[in-house]
């Protein structure tokens, strides 16, 4: 079949008049869930280990900002690999990115964690500009081709040899993140003082934020029980408001970069009460393990000095200390007194009760009141429409696009090339209120020709109103 040549030239400049258009249109139209929510963050981190008790489909995405997926392992050389030895099809975890950025959460992964291997090869990458280069290419590509937001560098802990080389590591990241364009995010976390091995009026202009993990003030490293995080100091060993106190009066980082870390958590010491001499281990115990007990006969307590309450058994030879609601609430309360700006959390799957996630739901409505009742998420109605970035991107050959509906409405949803031609027509016809998704395929061709790699537009219509999302086919 023969084509007109002066037509299909008009053609091809209609069709990039359109893609003009409809991208321009993008620029202002669209949301980007790349960048923080205004407000106090809370970020969730979430262990690997936990898919199976825990699996992405329970987490109440609508009370976070951002997840913290842990934990990849350094090595020295510059490259990562994962912790325990658990194959990469095992670790990589794409239904939680794509359920989390369908709620427009942030999902960032984590290197490092409390381990002797990761720790030493930090320190060991750190001292060479090519193996810090290495590492920052690493986590760049890690980030690109798995669809993570930007990297949480969990080292603990730099000693003060590693003082200039953990800035000169954190400035290549830095750079190589920006490089991409896609507002990736970069954070650290610090033990709950100034540590020798953190320059941190050097690191926090460089950082979205600087994570402070306020607990661990007691465990089986003191000699005596005691709260895990106590909001003021009941004997030597710290408290959060201490903590914090340190890192406002002794560093420059502004309380906006200064994120405090909440416990979901509590240790079960062999203690006969709270600051009393401890024998034995000290085993970590979940907030849903310490409510257990206490349905159990386990009486409560209350700690008026640290605001945290414990638990005791009948015999008086046990106390588990952790927070609940009630000490939760006078964290947030305090955060919010001296103007920081989020909150980490160790772990969210540790106050799952099956029904509800009572410290995460506690934590979001005091941080966010405005959202805590109509937040858009898999639970709620949107509070208006809106399209997706399509997950994986790039993609080969299939890519999943979702959007969201406020009301019923009529729907269509076109894929279109560089030139503006149409490739696909996914959607076409009436739609009711929520989260819809649907699978496009670049495998299968177009009216025109085939799928060659490149920029396609994804382009929304609901009730006349249009919104774009670009996408990338990379055979």
């Amino acid at each position: 079949m023969s084509i007109n040549h002066s037509s299909r030239i008009k053609q091809l400049q209609k069709g990039k008049a359109f893609l003009s258009l409809i991208l321009a249109v993008a620029a202002f139209v669209m949301p980007s869930y790349s960048a923080l929510a205004a407000g106090r963050t809370v970020v969730g981190y979430y262990y690997f280990w936990d898919r199976q008790s825990f699996p992405y489909s329970e987490i109440e995405y609508s009370k976070l900002n951002c997840i913290a997926y842990a934990f990849v392992i350094p090595n020295s050389d510059g490259t990562i690999t994962t912790e325990q030895g658990a194959s990469w099809n095992d670790f990589l975890y794409p239904q939680l990115i794509a359920t989390a950025h369908n709620d427009y959460v942030k999902v960032v992964i984590s290197v490092g964690g409390y381990n002797s291997v990761a720790t030493a090869n930090f320190s060991l990458l750190c001292k060479s500009a090519t193996t810090r280069a290495n590492f920052a290419r690493t986590m760049k590509d890690f980030c690109l081709q798995n669809g993570f937001d930007g990297v949480d560098i969990d080292w603990e802990y730099p000693g003060s040899g590693d003082r200039a080389n953990f800035v000169a590591m954190i400035q290549a990241l830095r750079d190589s993140l920006n490089s991409t364009g896609k507002q990736l995010s970069l954070s650290i976390t610090t033990p709950g003082y100034v540590g020798s091995g953190y320059d941190i009026n050097s690191l926090y202009p460089l950082l979205d934020w600087v994570g402070v993990m306020t607990y661990d003030y007691h465990g089986s490293w003191t000699n005596n029980s005691g709260p895990i995080s106590p909001l003021y100091p009941g004997d030597a060993e710290g408290s959060v408001s201490t903590s914090i106190s340190q890192f406002l009066q002794s560093t420059s980082v502004p309380p906006s970069k200064l994120f405090m870390g909440l416990a979901f958590y509590g240790y079960d010491f062999q203690s006969k009460g709270l600051y009393q001499p401890r024998t034995g281990s000290a085993p970590s115990i979940p907030f849903r393990a310490a409510i257990d007990s206490e349905k159990a006969g386990w009486t409560y307590h209350w700690d008026d000095v640290s605001k945290t309450p414990y638990l005791t058994d009948a015999s008086n030879t046990h106390v588990i200390p952790f927070d609940d609601t009630v000490s939760i609430r006078y964290k947030c309360d305090y955060l919010k007194s001296k103007g920081l700006g989020g909150v980490i959390i160790w772990e969210i799957s540790q106050d799952d009760l099956g029904s509800s996630q009572p410290l995460l739901e506690t934590t979001w409505g005091i941080l966010n009141p405005e959202e805590a009742v109509a937040y858009p998420g898999n639970h709620a109605v949107p509070t208006y429409s809106s399209l997706l970035q399509n997950y994986p991107n790039p993609f080969n050959p299939s890519t999943t696009i979702s959007y969201r509906l406020s009301a019923v409405s009529r729907v269509t949803l076109r894929v279109y090339d560089v030139l503006g031609q149409e490739v696909a027509t996914l959607v076409d016809g009436r739609q009711g209120a929520g989260n819809h998704s649907v699978t496009f395929s670049a495998k299968g061709g177009s009216t025109y020709g085939g799928n060659a790699s490149g920029v396609y537009v994804s382009v929304l219509s609901v009730n006349g109103k249009f919104f774009t999302q670009k996408m990338l086919y990379l055979k």
